[in-house]
This record gives structure tokens, C-alpha cells and sequence, in this order.
């Protein structure tokens, strides 16, 4: 059964941002990268633990790649076995950024 999947505030600006400055010499280069991070999201409803555990970011934080991008989630309860109520997705950022300085 799919889990509900849910952005913060600071991960839809994320990729606000992302698609906006693509978008400004590229728009369908943008629209491509969109849909492709957004298709990579909605995989999470059905696997939501497919991402590799990044605790030395974050205790619970997950990370999905969709190059050059991370998509940094966690799951309700944050367990690795059982039944899960949710995602959040929490940023969505440039795999080159020091992602320590995020949080």
C-alpha cells in the first residue's frame, strides 16, 4: 500500500530554484530535470526505504539520487522494518554542496 508523501516548504523551493535557473537557457532541459526528480519522489510512495541512510547529515535523513541531485527524505516512524505512515521529502539539492552546511 502507498505511503502518503509529503514536501516541506524548503524542498519545494529547492526545486523551485532548481527549475527556475535551468529553466532561464534551457526551459525544456528544466521541464526534463523536473519531471525526472519528480517521477524519482513518486517512486518513494511504493519503496519507501530505497534510499541509502545518511546519519552523518542527520539521525533519520535518507537520500534518493537523481544526478546531479539529492532528494534528502525521511520516513514516519523512522524504522527500517514495519509498516510506514509516511515520506517527507525534506531538500532537494546539487550533489556537489557540502550537505552538512544544509542543516
Amino acid at each position: 500500500m502507498p505511503v502518503r508523501l509529503t514536501w516541506t516548504k524548503a524542498a519545494r523551493d529547492d526545486l523551485l530554484d532548481i527549475y527556475e535557473a535551468i529553466a532561464r537557457d534551457q526551459q525544456a532541459t528544466a521541464e526534463r530535470i523536473f519531471d525526472r526528480i519528480e517521477a524519482k519522489v513518486a517512486l518513494l510512495g511504493t519503496q519507501p526505504r530505497m534510499g541509502v541512510r545518511r546519519r552523518d547529515i542527520r539521525p533519520a535523513l535518507r537520500m534518493l539520487v537523481e544526478a546531479p541531485y539529492l532528494i534528502l527524505y525521511r520516513t514516519e516512524p523512522d524504522t527500517d522494518e514495519g509498516p510506514l505512515q509516511g515520506v517527507e521529502i525534506v531538500r532537494v539539492v546539487d550533489g556537489r554542496r557540502n550537505l552538512t552546511a544544509l542543516f
